[in-house]
């Protein structure tokens, strides 16, 4: 189907409309019409609440510096639409270009249309941009393609793959329950659907009802289990470049700075040592794509004066992660914080785990129909009583307010929602 970039990206916005809609077998039906080009890709599928992002940039890092062409899914974008298809190479990372994103969202929207004809759903936007990122990685025969779950695993678009190399879970914790279930076993019973059959699975847990259940998944279908553990880690040393840290005695160094960098590089590493065979990794290029790795919205210093951080934490084992970074980062100031979330995220949780580091606090409204309004949010924080709380209409008068209360040592975190440091930045 021939396309405009404007047409297709308005294709694929009209699709939203649909909304979620869990399931295999619309994105099945999809990429049998495309001729199923995964099972052209060799897949390192990557599932969890918190640290996907973090890990498969380590990931395609350390590929990428050791000369494999590494493509990578990753959603949801932040800065720009093009990021969610990408690969990296030795000269660093390239996103998919407007010219051939615009052609293969002619591709499969000609395979959707004729789907509907026959009668099925229209696929959902995820589906349609999973199945273009299929393409794509076949294009640019890549070698290896690092494949984060939207959310959840077992019925996850992504979750069609069959030449799975090895099936990674990050941390389970508290997210999306309206989808996934209430508690953490059920998340990680979600979580857990994309391990393949005799396939290897690298997990890094820290709630024994995920681990208990990863594991049970495992032996039932006679998978060869990994776990990375904390007893394997220790933290040398953390500034605002990055992390030293040790593990299984290698010493390695992180350009992303925060304590959880160390576990997302751990997995990352665990994941390759495990995979020797398949890719003979060298050591030291393996550090290389720890150090070289970067993830934007992390931890991620954007100004030095002020000092401003901006942070994704949207859930409450990702604010606990902030919370436990920011105590030793920003030891001794006054820390002032910049705050919206998604209405449907728990941030109440998320407050009480951070007012105990701010000075004050900006509420401000995230992005879109799910965003919680800044009044609500400032309601939430003036139950805290020490921590001074007021509101703004948009993420700029928001981090305005926040420079203004200001003074020489402190410095302001902003946090709660990946869209709104993709507002920030546009607006930097």
């Amino acid at each position: 189907m021939k396309m405009t970039y404007d047409e297709a990206r308005q294709y694929i916005k009209e699709a939203s409309k649909a909304g979620i809609r869990p399931g295999l077998s619309c994105m099945r039906e999809l990429c049998r019409r495309l001729g199923n080009p995964q099972d052209d890709l060799k897949i390192i599928h990557i599932a969890g609440t918190n640290g996907k992002g973090s890990t498969a940039a380590y990931l395609s890092s350390i590929f990428g510096v050791n000369g494999y062409l590494t493509g990578r899914y990753v959603s949801p974008t932040v800065f720009c639409y093009e990021e969610c298809i990408q690969y990296e190479d030795m000269d660093g990372v390239h996103y998919i270009d407007k010219d051939l994103l615009t052609e293969l969202i002619g591709e499969v929207a000609e395979a959707a249309e004729a789907m509907v004809k026959d009668g099925w759903q229209h696929p959902t936007t995820f589906e349609l941009e999973t199945a273009v990122s299929f393409l794509a990685f076949c294009r640019w025969q890549c070698r290896v393609v690092i494949l984060e779950a939207g959310m959840g695993g077992r019925e996850d678009a992504t979750n069609v793959v069959s030449h799975v190399l090895a099936s990674v879970i990050t941390p389970v914790g508290l997210d999306h329950m309206a989808w996934l279930g209430d508690t953490i076993a059920e998340i990680a019973g979600e979580k857990a659907g994309i391990i393949k059959a005799k396939g290897k699975v690298i997990s890094f847990q820290t709630e024994p009802a995920a681990r208990a259940v990863i594991t049970s998944v495992c032996q039932k279908k006679q998978a060869e289990l990994t776990e990375v553990s904390e007893e394997d880690m220790s933290l040398l040393s953390m500034d605002e470049n990055g992390c030293v840290f040790s593990y299984c005695g290698e010493n390695y160094r992180t350009g992303m700075t925060g304590i959880y960098q160390m576990k997302n590089a751990s997995l990352a590493i665990g994941v390759c040592r495990s995979l020797k065979e398949e890719f003979p990794l060298e050591p030291e290029r393996i550090m290389v794509g720890v150090k070289e790795a970067y993830w934007r919205g992390r931890l991620e210093r954007v100004c030095t004066d002020p000092l401003i951080y901006v942070d994704g934490a949207h859930n409450e084992s990702g604010a606990r992660a902030l919370a436990d970074s920011l105590k030793e980062l920003l030891k001794g100031r006054k820390i002032h914080g910049v705050m919206g979330v998604f209405r449907d995220k728990e941030y109440e949780k998320i407050v009480s785990i951070m007012s105990p580091l701010l000075t004050d606090i900006v509420a401000v409204p995230a992005p879109g129909t799910r965003g919680l309004p800044a009044a609500d949010l400032k309601a939430v924080w003036e139950r805290e009583k020490d921590v001074p709380a007021e509101s703004a209409d948009s993420v700029e008068k928001g981090l305005k307010k926040a420079i203004i209360k200001c003074e020489s040592g402190d410095a302001i975190v902003m946090f709660g929602s990946l869209s709104l440091l993709g507002e920030l930045r546009w607006k930097n």
